[in-house]
C-alpha cells in the first residue's frame, strides 16, 4: 500500500495540528471551498504541469512562484492541484504565518501534519521537532519520509507565503532540496515579491532554486483583459461588453483580490455605465473597507473576530470571540463576498479570513476599544501559547504583572531552546512594561537571544530602538554582538564596554557571559588566540554562567587554548574541567564530545578523535541538539583522512559543506574546503582538489587571518601529492611567518610533517635537522608523528651520509606494532623510504618486500600519484584472476563511487541514504547506473566485486 499523506483528495485542505505542532493552531495553505474566481494563466499552469511530468520521470523539480500580494499565487496552485489525480500525489503543504516566524520548525510540523502516526513515529524530529534540533537532521529526516511517499508517484511539497517561514523550517528545507537528487519530487514555494523577492528565514529562494537541475520561476502579474472578462462574467452570471473590461482593467490592473472585491461590491449596471465612474477608492485597502461596512452587522462582528483569531479556528470558537448568536446566517454574506474561506466537512467547520490583505484591512477598520475587546475574548478562548499574543492586544498602557508572566514564559522558552520564542515574548514584555528602563532592558535581553541564534535581520528592525536606549552594559552588548560579522574594530570595542559592568547590575553575570564569549571568540577569527583564551577563561568563572551557554563557552575557551599554547595542552586542560564538571544532559554531552575531538584530532590522537567525533554526531541526531556539525564533520573528515579512510572521510567533508551552506554559516567554509580538497588531491584529482582550494581561498577573504592557515595547509597538502616540495614550502610560508597563536600551534601536527619533507627534497637538511627537533619534541605527545618522525629522520640521516642510521631507524620504524594513530600514508612514505635504501645497498629481495608494503598501502587508498611517482621501485602486480582487480571506479561520479563502497561494507539502500543524506531513490536510481557501467546483474554482484577489489588493493 502507498502511504500518503491523508487528505490527499483536498489539494490544500482544511487545517490540523500535526505531530510537531506542540499545540499550536495551524493554518492550512487553502481551504477545499474550490476555486469559482480563478481564471486563465493557461501558461503558467502549463509550466507547472511540465515541471510535475519531470518529478514523474524522477527528475526533482521545484516551481517559485512570486508576485505582490493578492495578485493570484495562491489561487494558481489551488486550481493546479485541484485538477490532478489526488490517489498519485502525495501532498504535503504549509501556510507561513508572519506570526510564527520564531516557531521553530512550524513550517515542517505543518508539512507533516497529516503523516499517519505508524509511518511518523520513524522520524522522531519529524514527530516531535525539538527547537535546539539542528536544521540538517530534521531535513535529513524529511528526506527519507519523502522518499517513503514516493513510491504511488510524485511527492509534491507546497509551501505558501515562503517569505515568512521560521529560519530553521527554512534551513531544513533549503537542505532537502539541495539534496534531492533522482526523485519524484515536485516543490512549490509560494512568495510575496513586493518587498524582499523571494527570501524565506534569511534563505535567498530564486538562487536557491535557479541551482536546481528542473525548476522554473513564475512571476505573476495582473490579470489580461481575457481574463478580466471570463472573471467578471462568472461573478455576474453573463458576459460583460469590452469598453467594461477594458475599464475594469485599467482600474485595478488587473490585481485579481482587488478586482474580486470591486466586482463583489458594484453591481454589473453600474459597471457597464460608461457615464457613471467607478467606486473613487482607487487602492485594494479602500475597496476592502467599502466592502466591509457594507456587512449587516452580525457579519461584520463575525468577520472581526475571525480576523483576530488569525489562523482557522471553529466557526463556534469566533462566533464567541465576536459574541455572535447566529453565526451560521451571519457566515453567509463573508462567503458570498469572497472574504472568508470555510471548510463545512471538517468537524469543528473552521473559518479563516481569505488573504492577509483582507485581514489587514479588517483589523485597521476596527475601533481601537473594540479590538481589545476581541483580543480579550480570544486570550481565553485559545491555548496558552497563542494566548500571549491576544493578551498583549489586549492591553491598554502598561501592565506589570502580563511584562513579568511574559518574561518567565520568555525564560521558559529559552530553557527549552526556543531562543527566537524566547526573544518575542520579551518582545512582547516591553511593549507592556511599566518603566522606561523596564522596556528598554527587555528589548535589549530579547535583541541579544536573538544575536545567539543568528537571526541579525529580526535585531535589524530594532536597532533604531536599540541606539536610543540608555548606554549601559546590555545596550553595547548588542550593538558590539550586531556589529561583530560586520565591523570588528567596532564589535571589539562595543563588547569590551560591554565587560565593564558594575556587580551591581542585576543583568551583570549574563552581560558580561555573552560579551565575553563573543568577543572571545572574536580574537580567535583575528588570529589572537592568546588574547581570547583568558576572555572565555573569565567567562567560565562566571556565576552563575547559564547552562545553554556552559558548553559552548568552554568548547571556544578549548579552541582558543589550542590557538594560544597548542591542542596537547588544550587537551589536556579540557578533560581535566569537564572531569570536575557536573553531570551534563545528553545535548551537552554532544557538544563536550564534538570540541574534546576536534582537540583530540589536532593532538595526534586520530582514533579517539574519530570515536568522539562519531558520538557526538549520532547523539546530536537522536537527541535533537546541535554540535556546530559543520565544523564536527570536517574535523571527522580529517582524522579519517590521516588514519586512510578516504572514502568515508570525502562523504563527510561533503557533508560538512553541505551543512554549511543549507544553513548559511560562511565561517565554516575555508576550514572545510581545506579538508576536502586533501582526498582529490592524495588520489590525483587535480581539478577537483584545485577547486576545492580556490574555494578556500575565496573563503578565507572575508576573514583573511583565521581563515590563512587553512588555504596554507591545502595549498601544501596539493603540491605534496604532486611531488612539488618548493610549492610545499611556498604554501607553508603563510603559516611559517604567521603568529603562533593564529592558527599554527593548533594544526602542528598537520604542518610539521609537510615542512621537513619539503626542506628535504629541495635539498636543504640544516633546515630540515632545526625543523625535525621541533616535530621530534611535538611526536613525544602526539601518538600520529610516530611514523612521520621514524621517516623523516631516517631520510635525514640518510642525506647527511649515515646510510646506518638511517637503517636502523627505518628498521625501528617498521618494526613497532602497528598503532592505532599511525597513518598509513606515513607508514606507506617509510616503507618506500626503506625499500630504496635496501635496493641502494643491493639487498633487492628485502627491497621489494618493503616495496610491496608500500605499494599495497598507496593501493588501499587509491594514492595514483604516489603510485606513479614510485612506479620505477614498484614491480607489477601479477595479474589476478578476479574480474574486480579491473574494476574501473575512476569511470565512476563522486556519488556513485560513494554508493559503490557502501555497498561493499553491506549497507542497505535506506542506510547508505541515510549515510550520504540523500533519499533511497536517489541511491535507486545511481546503482542503475553502477549497474549498467559494469554490466552487472545486481547489488550481490557489486557488493561482491567492491569487497574484492578493496581486498586486493589492500
Amino acid at each position: 500500500m502507498t502511504p500518503q499523506a491523508p487528505g490527499a483528495s483536498d489539494p490544500l485542505g482544511p487545517p490540523g495540528a500535526g505531530p510537531g505542532a506542540r499545540g499550536r493552531q495551524q493554518r492550512a495553505v487553502v481551504s477545499a471551498n474550490g476555486d469559482t474566481t480563478f481564471v486563465g494563466r493557461a501558461a503558467e499552469l502549463e509550466r507547472m504541469n511540465q515541471c510535475l511530468r519531470q518529478a514523474w520521470s524522477g527528475k526533482a523539480s521545484s516551481v517559485l512562484v512570486q508576485g505582490p500580494a493578492g495578485i493570484g499565487k495562491t489561487a494558481l496552485v489551488r486550481h493546479w492541484l485541484a485538477r490532478l489525480a489526488p490517489e498519485n500525489h502525495p501532498v504535503l503543504r504549509a501556510a507561513c504565518d508572519p506570526a510564527e516566524e520564531d516557531l521553530a520548525y512550524g513550517v515542517i510540523g505543518q508539512l507533516t501534519s497529516r503523516i499517519p502516526a505508524a509511518l511518523l513515529g520513524h522520524h522522531p524530529l519529524l514527530a516531535d521537532a525539538m527547537p535546539t534540533a539542528e536544521p540538517f537532521h530534521v531535513g535529513a529526516e524529511l528526506l527519507d519520509l519523502i522518499g517513503e511517499l514516493q513510491s504511488g508517484g510524485p511527492v509534491l511539497l507546497v509551501v505558501d507565503d515562503v517569505q515568512w517561514a521560521d529560519r530553521p523550517s527554512a534551513q531544513a528545507l533549503g537542505f532537502v532540496l539541495r539534496r534531492l537528487e533522482a526523485d519524484a519530487v515536485l516543490t512549490v514555494l509560494i512568495a510575496r515579491s513586493s518587498t524582499e523577492p523571494g527570501r524565506a528565514g534569511g534563505l535567498d529562494l530564486p538562487h536557491l532554486i535557479a541551482g536546481m537541475p528542473h525548476s522554473c520561476d513564475l512571476t505573476l502579474t495582473g490579470l489580461d483583459t481575457t481574463d478580466v472578462a471570463e472573471l467578471a462574467a462568472r461573478v455576474y452570471g453573463r458576459s460583460v461588453g469590452a469598453a467594461t473590461v477594458e475599464r475594469l482593467r485599467d482600474h485595478t490592473d488587473g490585481h485579481a483580490l482587488y478586482l474580486q472585491t470591486l466586482l463583489a461590491e458594484v453591481p454589473l449596471e453600474r459597471v457597464s455605465r460608461q457615464e457613471t465612474s467607478l467606486p473613487v477608492p482607487t487602492s485594494l485597502a479602500q475597496a476592502l473597507r467599502r466592502q466591509l461596512d457594507a456587512l449587516p452587522g452580525p457579519a461584520r462582528g463575525l468577520v472581526e473576530g475571525i480576523a483576530v483569531l488569525g489562523a482557522p479556528a471553529p466557526l463556534s470558537t469566533a462566533a464567541r470571540v465576536a459574541s455572535v448568536s447566529e453565526p451560521d446566517a451571519a457566515l453567509e454574506p463573508l462567503l458570498a463576498g469572497g472574504m472568508v474561506r470555510w471548510w463545512p466537512t471538517h468537524p469543528t467547520t473552521p473559518v479563516a479570513i481569505d488573504h492577509a490583505l483582507q485581514r489587514d484591512a479588517i483589523l485597521d477598520a476596527v475601533a481601537p476599544r473594540r479590538l481589545r475587546e476581541l483580543h480579550a475574548a480570544a486570550a481565553g478562548l485559545v491555548d496558552r501559547p497563542a494566548s500571549w499574543s491576544h493578551r498583549v492586544a489586549a492591553t491598554h498602557g502598561s501592565d506589570a504583572q502580563l511584562a513579568r508572566e511574559l518574561e518567565q514564559a520568555a525564560a521558559d522558552s529559552h530553557t527549552s531552546g526556543e531562543n527566537d520564542r524566547a526573544a518575542t515574548l520579551l518582545l512582547w514584555a516591553s511593549d507592556v512594561a511599566a518603566t522606561r528602563a523596564q522596556r528598554e532592558r527587555l528589548l535589549l535581553v530579547a535583541a541579544a537571544r536573538l544575536l545567539w541564534a543568528q537571526q541579525y535581520t529580526r535585531v535589524e528592525h530594532l536597532l533604531s530602538r536599540i541606539e536610543t536606549a540608555e548606554p549601559g552594559p546590555l545596550r553595547s552588548l548588542v550593538l558590539g554582538g550586531y556589529a561583530t560579522p560586520r565591523r570588528a574594530p567596532e564589535a571589539t570595542g562595543l563588547l569590551t564596554e560591554a565587560l565593564r559592568t558594575g556587580p551591581d547590575d542585576p543583568d551583570a553575570a549574563f552581560a558580561t557571559a555573552m560579551a565575553g564569549t563573543w568577543l572571545g571568540i572574536n580574537r580567535v577569527l583575528e588570529g589572537s588566540g592568546a588574547q581570547a583564551e583568558p576572555l572565555l577563561r573569565d567567562v567560565l568563572a562566571t556565576d552563575p554562567l547559564e547552562p545553554q551557554l556552559a558548553p559552548w563557552v568552554l568548547g571556544s575557551w578549548g579552541l582558543a587554548r589550542s590557538y594560544a599554547n597548542g591542542a596537547r595542552t588544550a587537551l589536556t586542560e579540557y578533560d581535566t574541567i569537564t572531569r570536575t564538571t557536573r553531570a551534563h544532559s545528553a545535548a551537552d554531552q554532544a557538544i563536550e564530545r564534538a570540541y574534546r575531538g576536534m582537540l583530540q584530532m589536532w593532538a595526534g590522537d586520530l582514533a579517539d578523535a574519530r570515536h568522539e567525533l562519531t558520538a557526538a554526531l549520532d547523539t546530536a541526531r537522536s537527541q535533537g541538539c546541535a554540535v556546530t556539525a559543520e565544523f564536527t564533520y570536517a574535523n571527522l573528515a580529517a582524522s579519517q583522512y590521516f588514519l586512510g579512510d578516504w572514502d568515508e572521510a570525502v562523504i563527510n567533508a561533503d557533508l560538512a559543506l553541505a551543512i554549511a551552506d543549507a544553513e548559511d554559516k560562511p565561517w565554516a567554509f575555508s576550514y572545510a574546503h581545506c579538508v576536502a580538497s586533501w582526498m582529490p588531491a592524495g588520489r590525483g584529482q587535480w581539478q577537483r582538489a584545485r577547486r576545492f582550494v580556490q574555494q578556500s581561498q575565496q573563503w578565507t577573504r572575508a576573514m583573511p587571518v583565521y581563515g590563512a592557515p587553512h588555504v596554507a595547509l591545502a595549498e601544501a597538502v596539493l603540491a605534496q601529492a604532486r611531488g612539488d616540495h618548493p610549492a610545499v614550502l611556498t604554501a607553508l610560508r603563510t603559516i611559517l611567518d604567521a603568529p603562533p597563536d593564529s592558527g599554527p600551534l593548533a594544526f602542528e601536527t598537520w604542518w610539521r610533517p609537510l615542512h621537513v619533507e619539503a626542506l628535504l627534497g629541495t635539498g636543504d637538511p640544516d633546515a630540515a635537522g632545526t625543523a625535525l627537533s621541533d616535530l621530534v619534541a611535538l611526536s613525544e605527545e602526539a601518538p600520529s608523528l610516530r611514523l612521520a618522525v621514524a621517516w623523516l629522520s631516517g631520510l635525514l640521516a640518510r642525506e647527511r651520509g649515515d646510510t646506518k642510521r638511517a637503517r636502523d631507524l627505518f628498521t625501528e620504524g617498521l618494526g613497532h606494532p602497528a598503532g592505532a594513530d599511525d597513518p598509513p600514508l606515513h607508514r606507506a612514505m617509510l616503507a618506500h623510504s626503506h625499500g630504496r635504501l635496501l635496493a641502494g645497498a643491493g639487498e633487492r629481495q628485502r627491497a621489494a618486500a618493503s616495496f610491496t608494503e608500500a605499494r599495497e598501502l598507496l593501493s588501499a587508498l587509491g594514492a595514483e600519484p604516489f603510485l606513479t611517482r614510485f612506479q620505477d621501485d614498484f614491480t607489477p602486480r601479477p595479474p589476478s584472476p578476479h574480474p574486480a582487480a579491473m574494476l574501473p571506479l575512476a569511470e565512476l561520479t563522486d556519488r556513485e563511487r560513494d554508493i559503490s563502497q557502501l555497498i561493499g561494507r553491506g549497507l542497505t539502500n535506506r542506510e547508505i541514504a541515510a549515510r550520504l543524506f540523500v533519499s533511497s531513490k536517489t541511491v535507486e536510481y545511481h546503482l542503475s547506473h553502477i549497474y549498467q557501467k559494469f554490466s552487472l546483474a545486481g547489488r550481490r554482484e557489486l557488493r561482491n566485486l567492491i569487497q574484492q577489489h578493496n581486498s586486493l588493493s589492500g
